[in-house]
């Protein structure tokens, strides 16, 4: 009797209808279905004789079965010699190749680190053409800006002190070398010459009688650009001096203890400044940049020489006031307000925003 697993693997594998191979065959009932009664004994030769001719057949199968395991064995071992081979010719195969992977491996991290390094050199190289080219661009400004310094040709020099600002930004971390500190000295020495001619200019135009003629009115145009390029302090420096300048008048005539310093000739210094308006609006609007809002700093500068001026008459007049009189210097200033307000109010809003930026810059 074989155990229950191997019955059923020897069915699965040699599947038989024969009863003779059911596990639980039994000699005796199988004997007494095949010849149930005396009748049936007559039939016995006959079955004997079948069982011999089928038992001849078996001793032949396996007679043949073993021959052919005999040669199967030869061959086997043959085959297993040549499949012995043939793992040890794959194992050679396979220690080249995992070899060969290794050396391409290391090849290719030579390869990676050769990129980089050419990669960074790349940047490195690309850096530095662009830095010769800026160099090369400040270096031919620089000189066109010492031209035109020379020759007073104002407009041109602004557009050059503009473009050599911008390309001197891309040196700040260049500190430290000679031709760029060279370059940037030279730079600042033309923007001081710059500055001093156009406020020379201007010094001009103050000790002349009446308006500036047409080709003085160019040149200061262009000395105006001049002054926006070399920045917000040089700007505010010149609309200073131009108020400045305005003013000697009106400090020297409405000055306190003066003829016109009295506080019953409060509405003759609104008329003055009035009049400072009319004259800037046709004498000196075109000369000035908007942007620079030069009517606005006129204004805010005469109510503060105005302010001082009232305060020392007030004091100085303390107890001795005349209530009509400071009435209606009270009722010429709120009107003054009113009327600078209305004209000036939508440029200090745009004045403050621009001061934002410059603050910011």
């Amino acid at each position: 009797m074989y155990s229950p697993a191997l019955e059923a693997a020897l069915r699965d594998v040699v599947p038989s209808t024969d009863p003779l191979d059911a596990p639980d065959f039994n000699p005796i009932s199988h004997i007494n279905k095949l010849f149930p009664n005396e009748e049936s004994l007559g039939r016995a030769d006959t079955f004997s004789a079948e069982l011999q001719d089928q038992m001849t057949v078996l001793d032949e199968e396996i007679l043949q079965t073993v021959r052919q395991q005999t040669s199967a064995g030869s061959s086997a071992r043959k085959d297993l010699e040549g499949g012995k081979a043939a793992m040890r010719e794959l194992f050679d195969k396979v220690r080249d190749i995992k070899a060969k992977a290794e050396r391409s491996q290391t090849m290719v991290h030579e390869i990676c680190r050769d990129i980089k390094s050419l990669d960074y050199a790349k940047r490195h190289l690309t850096l530095t053409i662009t830095a010769l080219k800026r160099l090369q661009m400040l270096v031919t400004a620089t000189e066109q800006l010492s031209v035109m310094t020379r020759e007073r040709m104002y407009a041109e020099a602004a557009n050059l002190l503009h473009a050599v600002t911008q390309l001197l930004a891309h040196f700040e971390g260049y500190a430290g070398i000679r031709k760029i500190d060279e370059l940037r000295a030279q730079v600042g020495e033309l923007s001081d010459t710059l500055r001093a001619q156009v406020f020379d200019d201007f010094n001009r135009l103050s000790a002349q009688e009446g308006a500036p003629q047409p080709s003085q009115t160019e040149t200061l145009l262009g000395a105006c650009a001049v002054v926006d390029a070399l920045g917000p302090a040089a700007r505010r420096e010149m609309v200073a001096w131009f108020s400045s300048w305005q003013f000697a008048p009106y400090k020297h005539a409405f000055q306190p203890y003066g003829d016109a310093g009295s506080l019953d000739k409060t509405e003759l210094r609104y008329g003055w400044h009035r009049q400072l308006l009319r004259q800037f609006d046709e004498t000196f609007v075109t000369l000035f940049p908007h942007a620079w809002h030069v009517g606005l700093s006129l204004t805010l500068d005469f109510c503060s020489i105005t302010n001082k001026h009232l305060e020392e008459i007030l004091d100085q007049a303390r107890g001795s006031l005349d209530v009509a009189v400071l009435t209606h210097a009270l009722q010429k200033t709120v009107e003054f307000e009113k009327e600078m307000h209305a004209r000036f109010s939508a440029e200090a809003r745009d004045r403050e925003g621009g001061e934002g930026g410059e603050g910011e810059d």
